[in-house]
């Protein structure tokens, strides 16, 4: 069974994998009871959860409580994680990444509209479905957390980390309506199985 760890943009996970996905938040169904837990995007997470003072983050700190929670169950439990936008910024934060709070400020740089992946390993579950990903954050990972591996990039940002039981993506694939969103989804369902 796929759940989500939070309602946010739950409705988009429903359309992309064409099924009812139950929203842990509300209990609906237990971390146990999942073989695929979600980590959607939405806000900012708290930059005290990568050892970082506040500077251009607006995060949500129940939020952060809850899915950390969640979090901790799934990689207790050994789930398949998919982490999406925030969800890949909260496991990376989690797993003792590095994020930077703002790519402008920051870095001087920036993320937004359309952009292709630059890949950093062969072997990679996003190799084999995207190029060009959609991008509308302005926070990022440039450290990936510890047993992950960072298999794509942007301008030094990276766009998305695996390992055995975890893919995350810094773009959003379930806002995309083509062949590559779609193959995707398709390779996510049998990776759950696994």
């Amino acid at each position: 069974m796929i759940s989500i760890a939070t309602i946010d943009f739950h409705k988009s996970f429903e359309r992309a994998f064409n099924e009812k996905i139950p929203v842990l938040e509300f209990e609906e169904a237990s971390v146990e009871d999942s073989n695929l837990v979600i980590f959607s995007g939405g806000e900012d997470i708290n930059p005290k959860i990568y050892g970082e003072e506040n500077t251009y983050s607006f995060y949500n700190k129940k939020r952060d409580s809850i899915e950390l929670k969640i979090l901790e169950e799934c990689l207790k439990l050994n789930k398949k994680i998919l982490g999406v936008c925030r969800g890949h910024q909260l496991i990376n934060a989690y797993l003792g990444g590095k994020l930077v709070q703002d790519l402008y400020y920051d870095l001087n740089i920036s993320h937004g509209g359309t952009h292709k992946l630059e890949f950093l390993t062969k072997n990679s579950s996003i190799k084999d479905h995207f190029r060009f990903v959609n991008s509308m954050h302005h926070q990022g990972v440039i450290k990936a957390g510890k047993n992950l591996v960072a298999t794509s990039e942007f301008k030094g940002v990276l766009e998305s980390c695996e390992n055995e039981n975890i893919i995350t993506t810094q773009f959003h694939p379930e806002f995309m309506q083509d062949t590559q969103a779609k193959s995707f989804f398709n390779y996510i369902k049998l990776w759950k199985e696994i």
